[in-house]
Formats: C-alpha cells, structure tokens, sequence
C-alpha cells in the first residue's frame, strides 16, 4: 500500500520532470494573440499541453517493456524510426537548445551591450555544466530541483495571483482570431511534453514501483493520481498565464517574442527583482531538464549505435549549442513543421494503445498511422510555406481541420480500410 504522501511528493516529482520553458513561455502569448477568446484558445493550449502527456503517460507506461513497444506493432522499422525522432525532437534539435536560449534571453535583454558576445558565453558555459554533470553522477542536481522547484512554483504563484486580482491591462481586448482553439491546440505542441511523457514513463513507472510492493490495481491509481497532481498543476499554470497575457494592450508589444513578453509581464507585475528571481529559477530549471535530456539522448543513442555514452554527451552538447545560438524565436520556428508531424502520430498511437489488447490484427496501428501522417506531413509542408492547389482545397473540406484536428478522420478511415488487410 503506498501513503497520500508519497502521492503528493511523487506528483510534484512528475510536474517537475514536465515543467520546462516551454510551459512557462507559450501560454502568456496564447492569452496575448487571442484577447477575449482567450478561454477557448487556453482549452485548446491545455489538451495538447496537458491531457495528451497525462495520456501518453499511462499508454506507453503499460504498452511494454521499453520505448520500442510503443509503436512496435505498425512495424519494427517504424518504431526505431519514431523513436529516434522523438528523441532527436526533445534533444539536440528543438528542446534541448531551447532551455539555455531561454535561460539566457531571460537574463539578458535584446539590444543590450556586447549582448552577442554575452550570448557565446553564456550558452557555452551552460551546456558545459549541463555536460559535466550528465557525464558525472551527482546528487547535486536532484538538491538544485528540489530547492528552485518550489521558488518557481512561489514566484510563479505571486504572478498568477497579482496579474488574476490586479490585471495589468484594464480591458481585456477584442481580436480578430478566426480559430483560437487551434491556436491553442497547435501551441500546445511547442510544450513537447507529449513527446517527453512518451520517453519519460518509464521512468516515472520505475520512481512509482521503487520500495513499493504494489499491485496493478494499486499500481495504476498511484499513477492516476500523481499524473492529476502534475498535470492539474499545469492547467493552472497555463491558464493563470494565459489570462495575465491577454490583459495586456501594450502596442509596443504586438511583435514581441515569447520570452520577451513574460519578462514584460514579470516586470510589471513584480519589478526588476521578481524578473531576476524568475530568471534564476528559471535557469536552474532549465540546466536541471538539459542535464536530464542530454543523458536520455546519450543513453539512447548509445545502445542503438553502439558509440560510447560520453561521445554522444559530447557530440549532442556541441549540436545544442550550435541551435541555442539561433535564439528561442528561430528555434521554435524550426520546431513547428516537425512538432506538426510527429503530434498527430503520436496522439494516434497513444489511442490506439489504449485500446491495444482489443485490437487484434497490427495493420489497423499501420492504417491509422498512415492516415494521421499523410495529413500530418501536408500540414508541415504547409508550416514551412510549400503550398499545393488541389491539395489546399482537399484538406479545406476535411472535417475539424478548423480545430487542428484534420488528421482524425484520415486516420480513423486508414486504420478501418487496413482491418481488411490480413495480419500476415
């Protein structure tokens, strides 16, 4: 049997395993771009921000053994292929650079002296610690996590709390936005937790099993429980932020960038010093989650290459270093076509491995894969301005496309056609 304490300190574990700087940027911008349908647009953030990682916490948790077995049934191939996806997406190539280009555009100001300069360094120096202690087994960064997770969640909590009670804007303002749902649906890909709870369940399966003689039945509501723990606390999050940015009416701000526009927010609401308490928190957060991340990327690539765990630490600190010096706003432009892609596979799988043990022929997972990808793939083609006639006007009249949801039916129509197909 397992203590409510143990529920409570594992949760807030989970949340802050979750908790990275896309979490904290994107919502401001979603309430900001969206004014009065903030609501609507923060619903759609907190799906794909929220209750699809709490999904594929629990789907790829019990799915197998290892990462593999979670796309193994649309075929062998495929699920190295995803993987190695899914591990480059949340390395070296996307989230990854993007924790010390946020660290470092929280600290330091567009436009300030030898700001370029500051930058090299500041990077350099950032996933040079990231790499000493990934290569080196240490309690110190479990005590770093666990002494600024809780002044995060303090600074953050003051800000939710002023910027709800005390708007910085005194109306909050009307926008033109056709579909703020799927611009909140879409934004909540750039969290890329789905992707991360995707890599992470086992982990966190093994942290709930440890000195525990649990039974399944006990063992799937300690899960249950810590994941609402985690990801309620991320709703409120989301939602807090969301609201705070779109109170603000500053004109000087319609072309900011993510990071820019919580540090706005942060100063007004809290001064200069709350912006750099938030700014170090914020930067023991995102070392803590680059150290994590470098070691599964290393981890990972070093089993199925065979090259040493230390030359991969190395070889994917050098490549992050590399992506952060494009800063935060280039990088999540990078990040769009590939999150738009890898999201609808990775939802799909998620459903179906829900649903695993009553699906008994494997090119149903091989159909709605298909499905979900053909539409997917438009979709980045899209996101990186390729644009096709006869094609626009095919995916205009798919149903829930002006929700973000044009892959569901495809996908639900590829996995029902491929049932005819024979296993063999």
């Amino acid at each position: 049997m397992y203590k409510k304490k143990d529920v409570i300190i594992t949760g807030f574990a989970l949340f802050a395993m979750l908790f990275g700087a896309g979490n904290l940027i994107f919502p401001p911008m979603v309430g900001f771009i969206n004014g009065d349908k903030w609501a609507l647009a923060t619903i759609g953030f907190i799906l794909t921000g929220a209750g699809f990682p709490l999904l594929a916490i629990f789907t790829s948790a019990f799915a197998g053994k290892d990462l593999d077995s979670f796309a193994k049934r649309v075929s062998p191939k495929f699920s190295k292929f995803f993987n190695v996806a899914l591990i480059l997406a949340i390395g070296p190539l996307l989230a990854l650079p993007r924790t010390g280009a946020t660290a470092f555009e929280m600290i330091f100001s567009k436009g300030s002296s030898n700001y370029n300069m500051y930058k090299i360094i500041f990077i350099v120096v950032f996933f040079g610690v990231s790499l000493l202690f990934s290569l080196k087994s240490s309690k110190v960064v479990d005590r770093v996590g666990a002494i600024l997770t809780p002044i995060l969640l303090a600074v953050l909590a003051i800000i939710i709390f002023k910027g709800v009670f005390f708007p910085i804007g005194n109306s909050i303002t009307t926008v033109k936005e056709l579909a703020p749902f799927k611009y909140g649906f879409l934004n909540g890909y750039q969290t890329m937790d789905t992707l991360a709870a995707i890599v992470f369940s086992d982990i966190i399966l093994k942290s709930i099993r440890k000195d525990k003689n649990l039974s399944p039945k006990q063992e799937f509501s300690f899960l249950l429980q810590t994941s609402l723990i985690a990801i309620g606390g991320l709703a409120i999050v989301y939602g807090g932020l969301s609201f705070i940015g779109s109170t603000i009416t500053d004109e000087a701000l319609k072309g900011a960038g993510s990071v820019e526009l919580l540090t706005s927010i942060v100063k007004t609401l809290l001064g200069n010093s709350g912006k750099i308490i938030l700014a170090i928190c914020v930067t023991g957060a995102c070392i803590t989650t680059a150290i994590g991340l470098t070691a599964t990327v290393a981890d990972y690539f070093s089993e199925l290459t065979k090259i040493s765990y230390e030359k991969l630490a190395v070889i994917t600190t050098v490549i992050s270093i590399i992506f952060a010096m494009f800063g935060v706003d280039i990088i999540i432009k990078l990040a769009v076509p590939v999150l738009v892609f890898l999201y609808p596979i990775a939802i799909a799988l998620i459903f179906l491995n829900i649903f695993k043990n009553n699906i008994k022929n494997d090119n149903i997972f091989l159909g709605t894969v298909i499905g979900a990808g053909v539409i997917s793939g438009y979709e980045a083609l899209q996101a990186m301005g390729y644009s096709i006639e006869l094609f626009d006007k095919i995916y205009s009249v798919i149903p829930l496309t002006s929700l973000g949801l044009a892959w569901v039916l495809p996908a639900i129509l590829g996995g029902v056609i491929f049932k005819f197909i024979p296993k063999k």
